[in-house]
Parts: structure tokens; sequence; C-alpha cells
């Protein structure tokens, strides 16, 4: 639907735009005047918790499943009014002790223990590199979709120096280590990374919103219209709860979405190690949910009205959120939402990155460096170099890998 080389350019372009707003964050920092530490920033970075899955794969999983999308969804906004509680003692617990990684943390209620934390930093690792693998290959996919390649198969076989999303993958390996790996400290803020995922989810929010007004208002005459419409045929069971809604189902998945938000790495990495001043929680307890309603308003009906005007093609609904404007020829719309999936993606990237870059060097190598005598002599008087470019290998290395996965 539109050339590839404007693709190219509004991607890579929306890139360098958050290099230039990471960097004007740095240096108003050493200025003195932050430009992260506010409650609204803090509480839009927590939305890196909606990745390239919640911004494509809401929308096919309430196609198929219905409801039950909203699990994700249901545990982190219950728990976040016991913020003030829990999340304020943690971000204490984590000051006082320099904790720095959810490896840390958890290492630290053991006394510290060194295998306990390398054991929970491997494990971070075998469970994050594929869901890193997949915000790639959504970035792939949807540039795909949005050359109308329809085959999604090409833009994943392509020789590695015409694949796009490899350059894409060296950028923002490239951006996190230039504003993830400025300090030794591992527990020093990264303002501009913070600045550059609050901007990403403002961007994700504002085109999934104008998407869903598309497709609602524009597309079908209203909401009354689309569910009758889905009435007609027979998807009504989507927005209804039934007995095929399993009670025990929608509570553990409600309790596992309550805990990511708590310690997947990247939310400890936002929620806890970025915060400045724990008084932002005020805000963050009801911004972060009501960015999540928001964010959910449109997935019921872009996913019914995906099923019903996509019926007789074969078209995932996964990309539906791409399908609407490519199927009515609305190009600069489209490119709008690709963008926000990009976003989605980058900020799950880079975030959970720098995270695991961390829990590599602190939980992984420094103790193996520190454990060897001939090792600890040799670097003795470098440590700090050397935990700078452990990190910048361990980022480039994740990503790399994420890549290949």
């Amino acid at each position: 639907m539109l050339e590839s080389g404007l693709i190219i350019s509004f991607t890579f372009g929306y890139l360098a735009l958050l290099f230039a707003l990471a960097w004007f964050s740095e240096k108003s920092a050493e200025k003195g005047r932050s430009l992260a530490s506010n409650p609204y920033v803090y509480s839009l970075s927590l939305a890196v918790y909606c990745t390239a899955w919640t911004y494509y794969g809401s929308v096919g999983r309430a196609a198929t499943n219905g409801l039950e999308f909203l699990t994700i969804y249901i545990g982190p906004s219950l728990i976040a009014p016991l913020w003030w509680i829990v999340m304020r003692k943690i971000i204490r617990i984590s000051k006082v002790q320099r904790i720095s990684s959810i490896a840390d943390f958890i290492s630290s209620r053991y006394g510290k223990n060194i295998t306990l934390g390398g054991v929970v930093t491997v494990f971070c690792l075998l469970g994050i590199l594929p869901y890193t693998s997949i915000q790639i290959k959504a970035i792939a996919n949807s540039f795909a979709t949005l050359q109308n390649s329809g085959a999604t198969e090409s833009a994943l076989s392509n020789p590695i120096y015409m694949d796009t999303a490899f350059y894409l993958s060296l950028g923002m390996a490239l951006f996190t280590v230039l504003f993830g790996t400025r300090k030794v400290e591992a527990t020093a803020q990264h303002e501009g990374m913070v600045m550059a995922v609050a901007f990403d989810s403002l961007v994700k929010l504002f085109a999934f919103l104008v998407l869903g007004v598309f497709v609602t208002y524009f597309v079908y005459d209203g909401f009354k219209d689309v569910f009758l419409q889905a009435e007609l045929k027979d998807l009504g069971h989507l927005f209804v709860m039934s007995e095929d809604n399993s009670g025990a189902e929608w509570f553990w998945l409600s309790m596992l979405s309550m805990m990511a938000i708590l310690f997947l790495p990247r939310q400890f990495q936002m929620g806890v190690i970025e915060n400045t001043n724990e008084k932002h929680l005020d805000k963050a307890m009801w911004l972060f949910p009501l960015y999540l309603l928001l964010f959910n308003v449109f997935v019921i009906p872009i996913a019914l009205g995906g099923l019903v005007h996509f019926e007789a093609s074969s078209i995932d609904a996964d990309t539906f959120v791409l399908a609407f404007p490519i199927a009515y020829n609305q190009g600069w719309l489209a490119l709008l939402v690709y963008l926000g999936g990009f976003s989605a993606a980058s900020s799950m990237i880079i975030v959970s990155t720098i995270a695991l870059s961390n829990m590599v060097s602190n939980n992984l190598v420094m103790p193996i460096i520190l454990s060897n005598d001939k090792l600890r002599i040799k670097y003795q008087h470098q440590l700090g170099n050397l935990v700078v470019w452990i990190r910048r290998i361990s980022i480039f290395s994740i990503i790399l890998a994420a890549y290949f996965y």
C-alpha cells in the first residue's frame, strides 16, 4: 500500500526523534532541570506494560476468545490502588539496599544470595528473550502488512542485509547503549530512557484511539451499529459473559497479571528503579488504570468490526488494526497505526534489555570475576569500565539473540 522507502523513512525518523528527546532530557537533567521527575511521566512510563501484544494481540484475542483478553488488564487495575502500600514499600527497600533489578530484590530477601540472583537472571533471560523476539517479529510483520505484501513469511525470510527489522534492532540496541549505560551505578535513573518510554506510551495510545474512532464512527455508525452487525453474524457470544468463560481461568490470569505489573523486569525497572519520588505513586494509582481503560475502549469494536468486515477473507485477527486503514486506502492512518505498534514494541525491547543487561553484569558476570583471584586482580583498577562494557555487550547480544530467535 505504501512505498517501503516512505515507511523506512518514518520509522527511522521516529527512532531519531526518540534519540533527540532522550538526549534533550539527559542534558536538562545535567543542568538540574529534570523533565522525567514528575508523576505524569512516571505514570506514562509504567505503560511499557502495554507491548506490541497489547497493541495487536488484544484485538486478535478478543476476536477469538471474547472478553477473556481483559484479564491482563484487570489484575494491574485491581492492585494499582494498593501501590501506596505495596509499591512504596518495595521502592523504599530498593533505595535503602541499593537494589538494581528484580534479581537483586529477590536475592536480598534471602541474605543477598549470589547463586539465587544468578538463577533468577537465567530464568528471566530464558523467559523474556522469546517475548522480545515476538516484539521484533511484530515490527517486521506490520512493516510487511503496510506494504500490502500479504505474506508475513516474506518479511521474515529476507536476507539479513535487506531486512529492515535487523537495522531497527541495531538502532534500538544503540539507543539502549547510549541512554542505558551512561552511568556505572545500576541504581541510577535513566532520564532519557524514561522520557522516551513515556513518549512511546502517548504515541501508541493516541494511534490506537484514532484507529478506534475511525473504525467505530467512520467504518460503522457508532458502537450500537458495531454490536448489532456482530449479532447478525452470530458473534454476540464474544461480548457477553457466558458459561464458556471459566471463572477459575479469569481469576488466575488476573492474579498472574497482578504479579506481572510488579515483578516483570521491565516493570520493576520503571516502577521501582526509575522512581525518583514515591509521592508520584499518588497519581500513578489512578492514571495507569485510566490509561489501560482508554486503551481498551475500542478493542471489542475493532475485533467485532474486523470479524464482520473481513468475514470472507483470511486476514489474521491480529492484523485487524492495520487491515482497516489499508482496506479503506487511508495511508496516513495506516502509517500512524504502524508507528503506534512500533512504539509499543520498541519501548518493551529497550526497557527489558536495560533491566536484563544490569542483571547479567551484576548477578552473573561480575560475581564470577570477583570470585576468581586472577581476574579480580587483573581488573581491580578498571571495574567501572568493565561493568559498563559488560552491559553494552549484553545489550547487543540480547537484542541480536532475540532477532535471530
